[in-house]
């Protein structure tokens, strides 16, 4: 019989290689502290007798309780964060409160496998045809988040944001999400007159263009070229905010577009790429997506004209504080949309002034002429973000939440620095343990000098050599 239901996908995440992995990883790190600790001289203070309550804390095997359930309790707490998604404790305690108050147990684990997805999402997206960095799974994955409902466990409501409306010119509406790991989803949709779907895909993937309506943009490359029907690519971007509090930041996206009946699907997600090393300052965005659906439309304001809806869904992980990024998107974007609508009528102009048709593809749109350049060691990535989600709410989440860039630039140092935190910590405890064990050594000096065989010892010797001893009398 087929094992169904929340107990049976808490026991695949209990059986998953991520446990297996913490167990490993502590295992070692626990036994040589354990070993250092019993190694180290005891100090005199471990056998005297036990301090009073008032110094509790100092020395007494109270201490050394406190130690050993609070290591226990952060190794617990990495196995959680290892075979649950983010969220999972603070939605078991919503469930346990509402039990409490007579509502019912309304509870259950997410899914293993897919940690922040609905479960049977998975099941019915489109098999990969291809091994391609962004597949038809990332296009689902926006069907479903972007144009249909977008459901899932733990993540808030759909929050307006902003509504704003020029005549003639630009018409955006934009909403915000938290999800359940804290950080922020964006939607939104934009209507420009007289422009097409094809266009607008030009327009979003030619990075020549770009810098002309975005300004953040201060280098850029092409890493690999693709299948150009399909506009294929991975390029590399650096990005200059306009906030202080943001240092450069570096991109690795690889992109893609679809194409169902009258509209037109553009993919774009971070990947790791073989031509994109790490090394460097500048803090590198590891969790980034953002992919649109563009069609016609009729005008808004009645021109006549066909217009071009865009659907779009953002999101991104900055590595700072949340609050922050949500200021920073919140105060720039509408500046950034603008601009941006202000370069459609020049660039469409352009466009067609080359005499291609507003729904005919470009043949010299942007990575035209380039044959596909697939490093020779790389092993493309069909990852989607339906799985993509584990990387960030089991990375990201520690590295943003630190609030500092520093730690957050450099993901690898912050895993040698927890190591080397987990390996004080143990030896710590171990050298708390060992030290403040009981022993009988000092009780029995104590008695020999008191007591027994001792006594003979206690008298004399005079001037002329002979021996008295004061308890004969």
């Amino acid at each position: 019989m087929a094992c169904t239901g929340s107990f049976c996908t808490l026991l695949e995440g209990l059986t998953s290689p991520y446990l297996w992995n913490v167990l490993l990883a502590v295992l070692p790190i626990w036994l040589f502290g354990a070993v250092t600790g019993y190694l180290l001289p005891r100090p005199k203070w471990a056998s005297e007798k036990p301090l009073s309550w008032t110094t509790f804390f100092v020395n007494t095997s109270g201490l050394r309780k406190f130690f050993l359930a609070w290591h226990g309790f952060l190794i617990l707490r990495e196995v959680w964060y290892k075979i649950t998604d983010p969220g999972t404790f603070r939605r078991f305690c919503k469930a346990v409160v509402l039990w409490v108050c007579g509502q019912g147990w309304h509870f259950d684990f997410p899914s293993a496998d897919q940690p922040g997805v609905p479960a049977g999402f998975a099941n019915n997206t489109v098999a990969d045809k291809d091994n391609w960095y962004v597949t038809e799974k990332d296009l689902a994955f926006f069907q479903y988040h972007g144009e249909g409902s977008g459901a899932l466990q733990g993540a808030g409501p759909w929050e307006l944001l902003m509504e704003k409306d020029i005549t003639n010119t630009l018409k955006y509406t934009s909403w915000r999400r938290v999800l359940p790991n804290g950080k922020t989803e964006y939607k939104s949709i934009t209507i420009c007159p007289d422009a097409s779907a094809e266009e607008f895909i030009d327009l979003y993937f030619d990075d020549d263009n770009r810098p002309n309506w975005d300004n953040m943009i201060i280098q850029k490359e092409v890493l690999e070229h693709g299948d150009f029907s399909q506009r294929q690519q991975v390029v590399r971007w650096m990005r200059r905010f306009p906030f202080s509090f943001i240092s450069d930041r570096e991109y690795v996206i690889a992109r893609r577009f679809f194409r169902q009946g009258d509209s037109l699907y553009g993919i774009t997600k971070a990947v790791d790429h073989p031509r994109a090393s790490r090394e460097g300052p500048v803090v590198r965005v590891d969790v980034y997506y953002s992919m649109w659906r563009s069609r016609a439309v009729a005008c808004p304001w009645g021109s006549g004209k066909p217009a071009v809806e865009t659907t779009l869904l953002h999101h991104e992980q900055l590595k700072i504080p949340e609050n922050l990024a949500r200021f920073a998107v919140k105060h720039g974007m509408w500046g950034f949309v603008r601009k941006m609508a202000s370069n459609v009528e020049e660039f469409v102009r352009k466009r067609r002034a080359r005499g291609v048709a507003p729904t005919a593809a470009d043949p010299l749109a942007y990575g035209a002429g380039y044959a596909p350049n697939p490093p020779m060691t790389a092993s493309q990535s069909t990852s989607s973000l339906t799985s993509m989600g584990s990387l960030s709410s089991s990375i990201t989440d520690a590295s943003s939440d630190a609030g500092t860039e520093g730690n957050s630039g450099l993901p690898r140092n912050n895993k040698k620095l927890k190591g080397l935190a987990a390996f004080v910590l143990a030896s710590t405890v171990a050298m708390i343990v060992h030290r403040n064990a009981p022993t009988g050594g000092s009780e029995t000096r104590s008695r020999l000098s008191t007591k027994g065989p001792a006594r003979r010892y206690r008298g004399r010797f005079s001037d002329s050599g002979r021996f008295s001893d004061p308890t004969s009398n």
